[in-house]
């Protein structure tokens, strides 16, 4: 009865009322039914929203772009016994743990054109500190590079988790025969861990695709609408424009957008089986 309560109160009402606003032009005031215009604005009206859906897919690209592959490198350095081992893996795990909001605030300190460490150690080599926040062609890749930061080490978990599981008759027999390293990776090692790889990859596609705290305690989507992404654009029309019936639309097109590319992920991997 708990459970039950708890996911009628936290969870099935709370989806069926956003699927209500959606429909609804909801602000402070009053609530009107206005059917599917909220969806039709956002889609052939709103050119903001082109942007953040551009600016989305950018940042979903780019992050986990790079996350994959550092953290299969990361792993496959770590899947082997060296000394001091378990310290370096504490290390390396620290970035995860750390609450969102407090990597966002650190990396705002760093990203600071003129207190910034990251300008200051820039200085040692001759090149001139760049505005990092503040340049719109530079401010959605530094903040890809927080996230790129705190969940590489995710990525690396699952797949050493993985790499410690592989048979090893397979690998020594291999080894035997006159395999390279390359070799076993790309015959032995990486098709073995497709699967995981594979499921690593949704996990990380759909946090990216919410991402909130780095880009809005950073840049709030700026400068202009340069780091605005679907979620934050969300969270602005809602709670500084208090278009709630828009918001709500935007919340459910992420989930609709999440949906599709999990699902062509999932036929992928049952296509690999």
């Amino acid at each position: 009865m708990p459970a039950i309560i708890y996911l009628l109160f936290f969870t099935i009402y709370p989806t069926i009322y956003i699927w209500y606003m959606s429909f609804t032009e909801y602000s402070i005031n009053f609530v009107k039914f206005i059917g599917l215009e909220n969806y039709a604005f956002l889609f052939f009206r709103d050119t903001i929203f082109r942007v953040c859906l551009q600016n989305t897919f950018y940042y979903v690209l780019l992050a986990v772009g790079l996350e994959i592959p550092l953290g299969l490198g990361l792993a496959l350095l770590l899947n082997r016994e060296f000394k001091g081992k378990n310290i370096v893996l504490c290390i390396i795990m620290l970035p995860m743990i750390l609450p969102p909001v407090v990597v966002a605030l650190t990396f705002r300190m760093l990203y600071d054109p003129t207190l910034g460490l990251i300008n200051y150690f820039l200085s040692f080599i001759n090149i001139r500190g760049f505005t990092w926040l503040a340049d719109p062609k530079l401010a959605l890749p530094a903040v890809v590079l927080i996230d790129v930061w705190q969940w590489t080490p995710f990525v690396t978990l699952i797949i050493l988790s993985g790499l410690q599981y592989l048979p090893l008759e397979i690998l020594e027999a291999a080894t035997i025969d006159g395999a390279s390293k390359l070799q076993l990776f790309k015959y032995i090692t990486f098709p073995l861990l497709k699967r995981l790889i594979f499921l690593t990859l949704i996990f990380r596609i759909v946090d990216a695709f919410k991402a909130f705290e780095n880009i809005f305690i950073t840049t709030r989507g700026g400068p202009g609408y340069a780091t605005q992404t679907l979620n934050v654009y969300a969270f602005l029309t809602s709670f500084n424009y208090f278009h709630f019936g828009t918001g709500a639309a935007l919340a459910l097109i992420m989930v609709f957008i999440n949906i599709i590319l999990v699902t062509m992920l999932v036929k992928i991997i049952r296509g690999e089986a």
